[in-house]
């Protein structure tokens, strides 16, 4: 008997963010500025969409890369930081890891920053 072969979970990622937001595959593609085509390859495994398309839909998804491509999941991530980027969650991350002395240097660092952009 011939074992079926198991589906990647990123293309079911795809599709249920897809669901989720309600989204068509054309809205999607047309989002993307990729044919509708090329998108179904991707979402169906025939194709492998290239970095910079897996960056933008994680972008239009409002997830992380490593979301998207099931390397951590939903849960993982505390839910006032899922509204987050991977990158905006980082700093945070890293900027409590420090002291409370260090993160109000971090923090008054930012407001001069602000005040006197360069």
């Amino acid at each position: 008997m011939k074992k079926e072969k198991e589906e990647p979970a990123y293309l079911r990622n795809m599709r249920t963010l897809r669901a989720n937001a309600k989204y068509t595959q054309e809205e999607v593609s047309e989002k993307l500025n990729i044919q509708r085509a090329t998108y179904c390859n991707y979402e169906q495994g025939i194709r492998l969409p290239p970095l910079d398309i897996v960056i933008r839909l994680a972008r239009l998804y409002n997830v992380s890369v490593d979301y998207l491509l099931c390397c951590t999941s939903e849960e993982d991530i505390p839910a006032n930081y899922r509204h987050l980027c991977a990158s905006e969650r980082r700093l945070l991350e890293n900027i409590y890891s420090l002291t409370a002395n260090s993160q109000k240097e971090v923090w008054q660092f930012i407001y001069f920053k602000k005040k006197y952009p360069s």
